[in-house]
């Protein structure tokens, strides 16, 4: 098997993506947490973002097509269905958990109730040298984020409501399915299981946690997920 080296932290939704699909395709890599602007911007020139993962001397950017290529390298198990109808739907899940709610957790995070803490979380991946900073930096790269998509200038209360609304849709996408669309896990379920981890780790956003408690339905398949990509002892 070729060489694979996951590049970027793991309080990413989509690094922590990556490394589930990974993990559950029992592909071997290795994974380095902290990359530098410096760095990122010379190994991955054409977005400067992360993840992005070296396969050999190749490196693959964006967490959808790294995905797409750990099928290529790994067929089984499958990250979609055969089914090319439900396939589809998966595709679009995943897409939506990127570009959708990923930024309901993000203007979470970056709200004024909970960015200290955001902010006590990313710190220790700025520089040494410009952790003295790392409140002004770090509002200036990432925390302005949520504000220029449109999410960030709402409420508190009702990002909260909103994100509430979501995570009622997944429930009944989900349905008694024990996965999104299938029995089998697949790429729209690493897509938000990235999503959940990061938004309930360490209490940066206790109000996400709280909303996902209230669902049973969420917390099992979130059990579920964590279980399928468990490495074997």
């Amino acid at each position: 098997m070729t060489d694979i080296r996951i590049i970027g932290p793991n309080v990413s939704p989509f690094v922590t993506k990556v490394i589930a699909a990974a993990d559950y395709k029992r592909l071997p890599y290795a994974h380095q947490d902290y990359v530098s602007i410096r760095a990122l911007a010379k190994l991955n020139p054409v977005t400067k973002k992360v993840p992005f993962v070296r396969i050999g001397g190749e490196t693959v950017i964006d967490s959808t097509l790294i995905l797409r290529r750990f099928d290529q390298l790994q067929p089984n198990p499958p990250l979609f269905c055969e089914d090319v109808a439900i396939a589809a739907k998966q595709r679009l899940l995943e897409d939506w958990s990127d570009e959708s709610l990923y930024w309901n957790v993000q203007a979470l995070r970056w709200c004024a109730e909970n960015e200290h803490r955001t902010i006590a979380q990313n710190t220790p991946f700025v520089p040494a040298p410009l952790r003295l900073f790392a409140k002004p930096l770090l509002r200036a790269l990432v925390g302005r984020q949520p504000k220029a998509q449109g999410l960030g200038r709402l409420p508190y209360e009702v990002l909260v409501s909103e994100l509430g609304n979501r995570l009622d849709d997944l429930t009944l996408i989900l349905g008694d399915r024990a996965f999104f669309h299938s029995d089998q896990p697949c790429a729209a379920d690493f897509a938000i299981y990235g999503v959940f981890r990061t938004g309930c780790s360490e209490n940066v956003t206790p109000d996400f946690a709280e909303q996902v408690a209230k669902r049973p339905a969420l917390v099992e398949w979130q059990v579920r997920v964590a279980e399928a990509i468990q490495k074997p002892n």
